[in-house]
């Protein structure tokens, strides 16, 4: 029996265990018989699979006693006295502060590590134990800035310390072997009422992205000369700590082994962290700042003050019910400045032809360029890029539209990202027309091949064993139905690869990107439809199916913002 077959079969085992927690990861039972029946009318066996093996992932982190099974298997984990552990009363409720108190004092028994308690509160007196590996110190406030200096003045015997995020306790840390100005960050877990361990939280690599819309990082493991040299500035809350670190440090390196266990979660923010603005303009200058969104999660978004024009590209071939309802969307919720290039493959239908005419009398912007011969998605793009007029292309299908619950002026906002120096390529969420994700970023290197980790999901799914699809995040690639890059990225990585006929090219252009350096982001802001499929079919040419797979296996073996438990490995 191949090992594909064990581990899929595995998975079959692992998903009927798990069945009412993947039932919620669709929304109910009802709603999942019908989410697998749409994806295997779209995509056929292989979407089903994909979504099975992260909805399982998901039913097993909802379930204490199967997640508790899998630690079992699990190495034990190595603690080690180079670290100096430091925690803080932020956060924690009265009613729970002897309890939090009494997990550090026994975690410092326990492990090899030294424990620190920065605290404000009154009622806890400074205490030092004889051996020194448990210590209570008086801060004026318990807040970054003074777990900071804490470590700089105790860590002096110590190589690294680990800030512990508000509600956290610490997990036995073994560092790795890593330069004095790399910032380091782990997984996480819950405790629940009685102290066991449950819902587990396995991070993606380092997103700058995520990391400007979440304190994702969690607590920090860091070489004590990258603490010194962030000396001096205001830090009063941990996200804008992260943002500091991160910004301090030469590189920032997600470690996969649990490094805390979340005793209590703090209440989330109703702001954006105080060091978000101060780092977006070091990092992209005077224009890039942060603005409030009422009504949305995450609380707030970044605006980069790009702006440009737009081309919009659509190529189709008659079905024009769908093209109608896909450019009508486009103007009615869009008024900057952009043009949409419609490029008919051969259509042959007299009444597509009747209203492409009429169309570009209604909209002056709207321009249909001929693109005649054997349908070719790759080539019917670089055709709109010839055509195009604009700075910024968005590549879009003609069975996607604009939800109404997306973010106005959805162009501008698409934009502004693929503007950013840094940025590659720019997806939006997709849903089906049911209302569950179709696409919320595409993992690479799984099963040697592409998937959809979110494909199926309840929209409403804020907590996941990953990270919340509803955060912008840093992805290996985004779907082509509805993707986003500069005129000046193309130019600099080249156009799509016409050897890839329907499928494939856009997972490609993606991880050229990467190979160049830059970073593919996903916008859940940005949402729209997709009736995915609609126009050509479920079934993906072999050939490009074996080409993309070779290309991966070069280039991008492992999928640099996926959890490795997660893709193909030993979770769930």
């Amino acid at each position: 029996m191949g090992q594909r077959l064990r581990r899929r079969l595995r998975r079959v085992a692992s998903l009927l265990a798990n069945l009412r927690g993947v039932a919620a990861f669709a929304g109910g039972y009802w709603p999942m018989a019908r989410a697998i029946a749409r994806m295997y009318h779209a995509r056929g066996l292989g979407a089903v699979a994909g979504w099975a093996a992260s909805a399982t992932a998901h039913g097993k982190h909802l379930c204490a006693a199967s997640y508790r099974k899998w630690l079992q298997r699990a190495p034990a984990a190595r603690g080690s006295d180079a670290v100096l552990v430091v925690a803080s009363t932020a956060g924690i409720p009265a009613t729970r502060l002897p309890e939090y108190t009494a997990l550090l004092r026994r975690s410092a028994s326990a492990n090899p590590a030294t424990v620190l308690l920065v605290t404000d509160r009154q009622d806890l007196a400074e205490e030092t134990t004889p051996d020194g590996r448990w210590r209570i110190v008086q801060a004026p406030a318990a807040h970054p800035d003074a777990t900071l200096n804490a470590a700089r003045q105790h860590g002096a015997a110590h190589d690294f310390a680990l800030l512990l995020r508000p509600g956290a306790v610490p997990a036995p840390v073994c560092p790795p072997r890593v330069s004095a100005n790399t910032l380091l960050y782990g997984d996480e877990d819950h405790m629940d009422a009685v102290g066991r361990r449950c819902r587990p939280v396995f991070k993606p690599g380092f997103s700058p992205d995520l990391l400007l819309a979440s304190d994702y990082l969690g607590s920090l493991l860091a070489p004590l000369p990258l603490l010194r040299a962030c000396a001096g500035e205001p830090l009063p809350d941990h996200h804008s700590l992260a943002l500091r670190l991160a910004e301090q440090a030469d590189e920032v390196r997600h470690v996969p082994t649990v490094l805390a266990h979340r005793f209590c979660d703090p209440p989330e923010p109703a702001t954006p962290p105080a060091y978000l603005p101060t780092f977006l303009r070091n990092r992209y200058g005077a224009d890039a700042g942060a603005r409030a969104v009422t009504g949305g999660c995450p609380p707030w978004r970044c605006a980069f003050g790009n702006r440009a024009r737009v081309s919009v590209i659509v190529p189709t071939r008659d079905r024009v019910e769908l093209l109608r309802r896909c450019v009508e969307g486009v103007f009615a919720t869009n008024s900057g400045d952009f043009e949409v290039i419609v490029l008919d493959n051969d259509s042959r239908q007299e009444r597509t032809r009747t209203w492409l005419a009429e169309a570009q009398k209604q909209w002056p912007r709207l321009r249909v360029v001929a693109a005649p011969g054997a349908f070719n998605w790759s080539r019917l793009n670089n055709l709109g890029i010839a055509h195009a007029t604009g700075d910024v292309f968005v590549f879009l299908n003609n069975d996607t539209e604009p939800h109404s619950d997306g973010c106005p002026e959805w162009l501008a906002r698409l934009a502004d990202m693929a503007l950013r120096p840094d940025v590659g390529a720019v997806g939006p969420l997709l849903l089906y027309a049911g209302g569950h994700i179709q696409h919320a970023g595409v993992v690479v290197g799984a099963d040697a091949s592409t998937d959809h980790v979110f494909r199926g999901a309840l929209p409403a799914i804020h907590r996941h064993v990953f990270v919340s699809p509803f955060l912008p995040r840093n992805v290996a690639a985004v779907t082509g139905a509805c993707m986003a890059f500069s005129r000046r990225t193309l130019d600099a990585i080249g156009n799509f690869d016409e050897d890839y006929r329907v499928a494939g090219s856009d997972v490609e252009i993606c991880v050229r990107a990467l190979t160049h350096g830059l970073l593919n982001v996903y916008l859940p802001d940005v949402v729209l439809l997709h009736l995915e499929s609609r126009t050509r079919g479920r079934r993906d040419p072999t050939a490009d199916v074996r080409r993309l797979r070779a290309f991966l296996a070069e280039h991008c073996p492992q999928d640099p913002y996926y959890h490795p438990q997660l893709a193909g490995g030993t979770f769930p």
